[in-house]
């Protein structure tokens, strides 16, 4: 069962939960989804930044929503939308380095 929570919290669930509901937030403009995905981003970046040792700065990631939320929040959607196609091409990222370590 502990397991399953992993795979759920630390895996590719949680990150493709993150991309949907950031665009949800972006889409509707409501910063609260984007509010939703930096919290659900936070147990993930962790581990790919190497915790407890920090390697990267990918812990840094979940700041990334939280900024655009902000910024839909003061009601700059431009800005939120830059930031979030920021997140975007982080996840992006992390996607390509998979593949490449699966081939």
């Amino acid at each position: 069962m502990l397991n399953l929570f992993l795979a759920i919290f630390l895996g590719w669930p949680a990150i493709l939960a993150t991309v949907v509901l950031a665009l949800i937030g972006l889409f509707r403009s409501d910063y609260r989804f984007l509010v939703a995905t930096a919290i659900l981003a936070v147990p993930f970046s962790l581990v790919l930044s190497g915790f407890p040792f920090v390697r990267s700065l990918f812990f840094l990631v979940p700041l990334i929503p939280f900024s655009a939320a902000f910024a839909l929040r003061r009601g700059h959607e431009m800005i939120a939308w830059i930031v979030g196609i920021v997140y975007f091409l982080a996840v992006f990222l992390v996607f390509l380095a998979v593949l490449a370590g699966n081939g």
